[in-house]
């Protein structure tokens, strides 16, 4: 007997058999995203270092920054350079305890006409910065932006290389000059090179130009397609950025070839198995899906012929009585034939709904929704419920407290509800007790509740959780008092939703209350 292979397990073992035979290409691909996720990783590292390095930086900037704001408070104080002599004195105690500050400057009209130490730094004394094209242009940003701007590290005219931070004095709103803090820049940034916990790290300084080029102001050449981490320092007038390297270069991301071919034979054997045990699972559950299609199927086709159709026949038999065919008949005859034909089209209208079932699960059953009087419907649907109340001996209390009530509903649809719990109501009502209907206001919801009261026995517990389930009943034995498809409370709650309503029930051993929450008109 030859054995078939189905396509859908045909195309895994295709896939599979391709998936060998690119093996190499996949290895070289697991190496590859290997050495990504390792350089995501020493990145992560990185990372964390360098806000180490970022916070160290910042702080000795910091204290270097703060001499000329509390020398610019000074100033502002004295109304100027009053008294010289002080103020070197004050220069002195705050340049006390630092080690990388070169000198403070003090420039009114933009000339350095005050500077500490004055040692080493003679050639400062008398600079004019209008005179200077190279650092003019960062004293003009300071004077229009009226904030304090960091610049450097530049050739001073003193010797050597330092960061300038420049403040700008204002006397009583006017501009009055500048000081300046000149940090010595191999000091104050050397320390990263010379700290023992970063002697291990590749340290960078760079800032982005007006051009939009990187220049880089401090530190050693990077190594390309190393890992690397940056993060951006914010100063007065300026952003650096600190770029961080491992100074030893990484491992490659290589690995033993044969384990990563036994790696991949496994994973295509798991990857196998479980899209294998996956189309079962899909053809199980299609070949499911086709047998509930058929009993379906079944079903409307059985709602269709052995309902409709004899149903049919009883309408036109009816109808043939009404009109006369075999004489007139009595008044009262006339008047049980019409109840007939107008409930026996009603029921003809409840089988259409019995096969749009679905339509109504699926929220694709049209509706005709306009503002609809409460009073006529509940009317309409009590008077064509009489007979059967009568003749199950149980009796109506109706209580509508709001006669001009309007509900936005389908009018045909909200019948049927009605006609549902109704019928329900009577069915299992004991003889000689009463259904009650009512209305009442839920202003919190802004809608209306009417509520269907029976004297019954109540819902079983067990079973109250299916009450609106399709095909159930609580007594679903062939012995049951009364009859039914179980598809009168799921329909219900189908349209009752689609009409923006609610429906619930509450059930005890004295009876059982259903209630409708309608939307106002």
């Amino acid at each position: 007997m030859r054995m078939t292979v189905p396509t859908a397990y045909r195309g895994l073992l295709i896939t599979l058999v391709l998936a060998f035979l690119l093996a190499s290409l996949l290895i070289e691909l697991l190496v590859r995203e290997s050495a990504r996720l390792e350089h995501e990783r020493s990145e992560h590292a990185l990372l964390s270092r360098a806000a180490d390095v970022r916070s160290s930086l910042e702080t000795r900037l910091h204290d270097g920054i703060y001499l000329s704001r509390g020398l610019v408070s000074y100033l502002q104080s004295q109304e100027g350079m009053n008294d010289p002599q002080r103020i070197r004195q004050w220069m002195g105690s705050m340049l006390a305890d630092t080690d990388y500050v070169r000198n403070i400057g003090v420039a009114p009209d933009n000339r350095i006409e005050l500077i500490y130490p004055l040692a080493g730094n003679e050639a400062a004394l008398g600079f004019d910065y209008a005179r200077s094209p190279e650092q003019w242009g960062d004293v003009l940003r300071m004077m229009e932006r009226r904030e304090a701007v960091l610049a450097g590290p530049l050739q001073l005219v003193q010797g050597g290389t330092g960061l300038i931070y420049r403040a700008p004095v204002y006397m009583e709103g006017s501009y009055w000059g500048l000081v300046s803090t000149v940090m010595d820049a191999d000091v104050l940034l050397g320390v990263m090179q010379e700290e023992p916990r970063w002697r291990d790290l590749r340290l960078q300084l760079q800032t982005r130009q007006a051009d939009g080029q990187i220049r880089v102001i401090w530190g050693p050449a990077l190594r390309e397609g190393q890992p690397s981490a940056r993060l951006d320092i914010e100063l007065p007038g300026v952003v650096w950025q600190l770029v961080v390297q491992n100074q030893t270069l990484a491992a490659g991301a290589g690995g033993s070839r044969w384990l990563l071919y036994g790696a991949l034979i496994v994973v295509l054997a798991l990857l196998g198995y479980t899209r294998g045990n996956t189309i079962r699972q899909q053809r199980e559950r299609e070949a499911a899906r086709r047998e509930n299609e058929r009993i379906k199927n079944e079903f409307v086709s059985t709602v269709s012929h052995e309902l409709r159709t004899p149903l049919t026949s009883i309408l036109g038999t009816l109808g043939l009585l009404d009109g006369g065919a075999l004489g007139t008949l009595p008044a009262s005859g006339q008047q049980l034939v019409a109840v007939a034909r107008r409930n026996g089209e009603h029921l003809l209208r409840l089988i259409n709904d019995l096969l749009d079932i679905d339509k109504i699960a699926a929220g694709q059953l049209r509706l005709t929704m306009q503002t609809e009087l409460l009073e006529n419907l509940l009317q309409a649907a009590l008077h064509e419920h009489q007979g059967y109340a009568a003749q199950r001996q149980v009796h109506y209390r109706y209580h509508n407290p709001y006669p001009q009530a309007q509900i936005v509903a389908d009018a045909t649809r909200f019948k049927q509800v009605m006609d549902n719990l109704l019928s329900n109501a009577v069915k299992f009502s004991p003889q000689g007790s009463e259904v009650s209907v009512s209305v009442t206001l839920d202003e919190r919801a802004n809608c209306w509740c009417i509520s269907v009261v029976d004297q019954g026995e109540g819902i079983p517990a067990a079973f109250q959780s299916r009450v609106f389930d399709r095909f159930t009943q609580a007594d679903s034995s062939s012995q049951r008092r009364s009859g039914g498809t179980g598809l009168g409370l799921a329909i219900s709650r189908g349209l009752v939703e689609q009409m923006g309503g609610q429906i619930g029930f509450v059930s005890s051993a004295a009876g059982t209350r259903f209630y409708l929450l309608m939307p106002r008109g």
